[in-house]
């Protein structure tokens, strides 16, 4: 196992991923570090989920849950400019399918919108179900 960066040294604005409980456990949850502290002593994440129902704060503790973590930060947008996209987002809904919080990530880095977990996870379903169509035939 590698040491985890501590997070009071991650830099706003980069994205942090903890593993998902329950029957997604192979997908990932994605947050943003943000400028402030929150009540637990740690940086408040701002995330896009289902439980905020769509981007808002969310502190450290709620966020990972005692989970690891990892931490990366995927442009070269300024920390100043990936916080303001994310709080411009704020008020919009989330959504699995469309509006996830990887989606959430990539946007307030000035990628484009778009989940590749969730593109993979279709497209293994895809496949199983092919499989399994075939199999029904044969």
């Amino acid at each position: 196992m590698s040491a985890q960066i501590p997070p009071h040294t991650l830099r706003p604005g980069t994205v942090v991923t903890v593993q998902m409980k329950g029957l997604f456990k192979l997908a990932h949850h994605f947050a943003l570090i943000g400028n402030k502290t929150g009540a637990d002593g740690m940086p408040v994440v701002i995330a896009n989920s289902g439980e905020t129902r769509g981007p808002g704060e969310v502190s450290w503790t709620s966020f990972v849950k005692g989970r690891e973590y990892r931490a990366f930060y995927p442009s070269t947008l300024p920390s100043e400019t990936v916080l303001t996209n994310a709080y411009a987002m704020f008020g919009t809904r989330y959504d699995f399918l469309h509006w996830n919080c990887e989606h959430f990530a990539n946007a307030c880095h000035g990628r484009p919108a778009q989940s590749h977990q969730l593109r993979g996870g279709l497209m293994l379903a895809a496949a199983i179900g092919g499989l399994m169509l075939a199999a029904a035939r044969a």
